[in-house]
């Protein structure tokens, strides 16, 4: 065991602290984390939209509150990557030397997104009659499918945004004139230069088969990212890394999050999507899977353990803990046990803090594939949010009970490993006594 903690703090401690640092997935995790308010009331939007009760269902088209709720689902979830592109270009330039000037940056990184999309929609009449609206604009990409352009652009605008300001080419205002006036004036050049290339770019594309940056964007990275997320090896991957770097007290969420969000954010959007329809949800995997059937109870799966802790302890000490965590534990909240115990650099808790987690995901997967759990409808859930509410909202009854057998799992996992380590700070107490 000594060896393999220093096999890690020499390669895989270093790389996740450099990953953890990186400003790029700094500020796609930063941003996403912003635009919680926005997918939360989109989800619940879809959520009232698609419950499957044929009286509620009749109830909502009779008195128009189906097309009310639409609207809130239309300007949200089905516009989150206009909110995204905007929030992710600002949280990069905050790490840039442009940061005084973040939100002219991030308004910048809306308004290229938005020039990448042509105008004009095609459209067919009843009778049959293919119209043309030049001045309209295609709001597809506004939502899911414009997500990874609107993460690259939130990326890349930014950063060339930043090559100004640092080698100062900027228009520079005289003494003494506000700093809003100023700043604005020192974008102009950065704005035209990147407002220039765009539209060579979005030319240059217009040739190819694809048509759309957009299109582009979408077509050469969604079969790749599809297949990652379709794997559970790419999830069960994230899902040890992330605990085992806990383990080592990395925060292992500052690593893990930017890559689940980029993989797993869109096909929980598109649940949402078909929630909101009446459809069939598309997606099994979605970013919800990790609090709902993976994390219950936050890193390293502790709820089972706080039981532990809180009813069968005999050391005055974990029995304390326990009482103290049970309840953070129930809302994901983690941290009271995984430092208070500590599970940090604890060999006897290294290999339930893994398992518990991966197993509990396994069996959630198995259970998906064969149809007794249903699909996450992937709603976004802040955490906090108590198991088994959580997993009604995400999934119906059958979610929210499993993540009770889930927490009996958890209990099974941690049990002789939890006895060895109160065993022994039962000893410790007698003899301080």
């Amino acid at each position: 065991m000594e060896k393999f903690q220093k096999l890690m703090e020499r390669t895989l401690i270093p790389v996740s602290s450099k990953l953890a640092a990186n400003k790029y997935l700094k500020a796609v995790s930063g941003g996403f984390s912003a635009l919680l308010v926005v997918v939360l009331v989109g989800a619940i939007a879809s959520l009232l939209a698609g419950l499957n009760i044929p009286a509620y269902q009749t109830f909502l088209t009779n008195t128009g509150l189906k097309v009310m709720i639409g609207w809130i689902t239309t300007y949200t979830t089905n516009m989150i990557a206009l909110y995204a592109v905007f929030v992710i270009g600002k949280s990069l330039a905050d790490q840039l030397e442009c940061k005084g000037q973040s939100t002219i940056v991030g308004i910048t990184t809306l308004f290229i997104f938005l020039l990448t999309i042509p105008t004009g929609v095609t459209g067919v009449t009843k009778a049959g009659e293919k119209v043309v609206t030049a001045g309209a604009i295609n709001t597809m990409y506004f939502g899911a499918p414009g997500l990874f352009t609107a993460i690259l652009l939130g990326l890349i605008v930014p950063s060339i945004y930043n090559v100004f300001i640092k080698k100062n080419i900027v228009i520079k205002m005289p003494e003494g004139v506000p700093p809003q006036i100023a700043n604005g004036f020192s974008g102009i050049l950065p704005g035209a230069f990147l407002a220039v290339l765009f539209v060579a770019i979005r030319w240059g594309v217009s040739l190819t088969s694809w048509g759309t940056l957009n299109d582009m964007v979408y077509g050469i990275l969604r079969a790749p990212l599809s297949t990652l997320t379709e794997s559970p090896l790419t999830f069960a991957a994230l899902l040890v890394l992330c605990n085992l770097l806990w383990w080592f007290g990395i925060h292992g969420g500052m690593v893990v999050m930017p890559f689940l969000s980029i993989l797993y954010m869109t096909p929980a959007l598109e649940n949402l999507d078909a929630l909101a329809k009446g459809a069939a949800m598309p997606n099994l995997l979605t970013n919800t899977w990790w609090f709902i059937f993976a994390q219950v109870g936050g890193s390293g799966g502790i709820i089972g353990l706080a039981i532990l802790m809180a009813f069968f302890a005999k050391s005055q000490r974990f029995k304390t803990l326990g009482k103290i965590a049970i309840l953070p534990s129930l809302c994901s909240i983690s941290e009271p046990i995984v430092f208070g115990a500590p599970l940090m650099l604890n060999v006897m808790f290294l290999i339930p803090m893994i398992l518990a987690p991966l197993v509990a995901f396994l069996l959630s997967y198995i259970m998906t594939i064969i149809g007794v759990l249903p699909y996450l409808n992937g709603i976004q859930l802040s955490t906090g949010t108590p198991i088994v509410f959580a997993g009604i909202l995400a999934g119906g009854w059958r979610a929210g009970l499993w993540q009770l057998v889930l927490v009996a799992m958890q209990f099974v996992i941690y049990l002789p490993f939890f006895k060895i380590c109160d065993k022994q700070a039962l000893k410790d107490e007698v003899a301080e006594n």
